[in-house]
């Protein structure tokens, strides 16, 4: 389950510095990955995702509540994502990936890239 969270942590570091240094680049490639009509079983991701926090938090005393709180917004992400009017869903995407300022784009690779770090060093 370690293995998991380092991997976890990875990608939020790689995504978080990604946003931060190339902007436009990055918000193109996840436009192209997150940006689809099935909303729905995309929502999975972040499910999957929250509850392999979950479950890390309980595994790894140390970084319990870091992780149990991650995990928790993740699952409730994944869950908002599927029950969700398919017309709200596709709204927050559309301003998410085509109308967002950079800086808020950049301010979210920011948090991101620290609670990515933040992992890693918990798991240390």
């Amino acid at each position: 389950m370690t293995a998991l969270l380092y991997v976890i942590a990875l990608l939020w570091v790689v995504a978080g510095t990604s946003l931060i240094v190339f902007t436009e680049k990055t918000r193109d490639q996840f436009k192209k990955m997150f940006l689809t009509e099935k909303v729905k079983q995309l929502s999975f991701l972040p499910f999957i995702f929250g509850i392999v926090l979950i479950i890390g938090a309980f595994t790894n005393r140390d970084i319990f509540w870091l992780a149990f709180i991650l995990g928790l917004l993740a699952t409730s992400k994944g869950v908002y994502f599927y029950m969700a009017p398919p017309q709200q869903t596709k709204a927050l995407l559309e301003w998410w990936f085509n109308k967002a300022k950079p800086e808020t784009m950049r301010v979210m690779g920011l948090i991101i890239f620290v609670l990515g770090v933040a992992l890693f060093s918990y798991l240390r």
